[in-house]
């Protein structure tokens, strides 16, 4: 099956350069996928152009929505932007993925707008993949697209990522998690609190309880669900931690002759543990909830990045989650 991805070429920090790079590794390899890169020609025809590849198709698109901008109703009304081109051709059916490194917000806005929330489903959620000291990933959902959840947000939530899990990483039974401040029932405020009550009474979540922060890396659950605003504080300090912590050691292996010669024995072992903590390796979050296949990419995205993310898209689109994700919502709770 030939999956045609729509991406767009000015979303990320980065771009046009790096997103272009990524596009044309992932198409060198997935010969079998169709890739619509859109942009301003001025920009991004040149770096098409320089190396063409048989699978990327480049669509002249002179707007872009830049990384600061703030919503307002004009997003909704200015249809000639790569990311509402992109949104649009997904809903046209024209395109099995929109991928966007861009202002997160905004593409969640726009998504919202465009593709519309699947049947039964409320409101959306970012969901990523954190690596866990088991090796495997660790599912983490919500990220930034509901600051303001209600209890029925997150059971959906939960539902939701309890699915991908099993549809499309092949864990039969995922544990799953509620992100709080200590283990016991009571703890939390109320939303916290209820919600736990709620994920422990569902029939569809094999619900192991309070997941405290520090073992959200730990693997002791396949799934962590928490709200919008923690779950991306959460993950842009422990993006800074990691970078932090590798700058730090780094300082003190070349701070001393001893250090030097650690440096070098442990230079694999370095270089193995950077890249499994590096977020280019898990390159995106899927969109869950709205009526289509969208993947939101870290605005300091690289090459690295963007290639697994389009990956990860791949996968999502060959397991037709969505299509199972709409079954399923007809079977969970529609309201607490």
């Amino acid at each position: 099956m030939k999956i045609k991805i729509a991406i767009d070429g000015m979303g990320g920090d980065k771009a046009p350069y790096e997103i272009i790079k990524g596009v044309k590794t992932f198409a060198g390899k997935e010969k079998n996928s169709e890739i619509y890169l859109l942009g301003p020609s001025k920009e991004v025809s040149p770096l098409i152009n320089k190396h063409p590849t048989e699978n990327i198709s480049f669509i002249d698109c002179p707007k872009y929505i830049p990384m600061d901008y703030k919503i307002n109703l004009n997003l909704f009304r200015e249809e000639n932007t790569t990311m509402y081109r992109i949104l649009k051709m997904v809903k046209e059916e024209k395109a099995d993925i929109a991928y966007s490194a861009g202002n997160t917000a905004t593409f969640v806005s726009l998504a919202v707008h465009l593709l519309g929330m699947i049947e039964g489903i409320e409101r959306p959620a970012v969901c990523v993949n954190l690596p866990n000291q088991n090796g495997g990933i660790t599912l983490f959902v919500d990220v930034g697209a509901n600051i303001t959840p209600k209890i029925i947000h997150l059971v959906q939530n939960a539902e939701m990522g309890s699915l991908y899990a099993r549809e499309v990483f092949g864990i039969s039974l995922p544990k799953t998690g509620l992100l709080n401040i200590g283990e016991e029932e009571a703890k939390g405020d109320e939303l916290r609190q209820k919600t736990y009550q709620a994920l422990k009474a569902s029939e569809h979540i094999n619900f192991i309880g309070n997941i405290e922060g520090h073992e959200l890396y730990t693997g002791k659950a396949d799934v962590v669900v928490t709200d919008g605003f923690s779950g991306n504080l959460i993950l842009k300090v422990s993006e800074g931690i990691t970078k932090s912590f590798k700058n730090m050691l780094l300082g003190e292996f070349k701070s001393s002759f001893t250090g030097k010669i650690g440096l070098l024995l442990t230079k694999n072992i370095l270089k193995d543990f950077s890249r499994k903590s590096d977020y280019a390796e898990y390159g995106g979050g899927l969109l869950l909830g709205v009526n289509g296949n969208v993947i939101i990419s870290h605005g300091r995205s690289s090459s690295k990045a963007v290639v697994s993310g389009l990956n990860l898209g791949q996968k999502i689109v060959a397991q037709s989650f969505l299509k199972k994700l709409k079954e399923n919502t007809k079977k969970w709770p529609q309201k607490f």
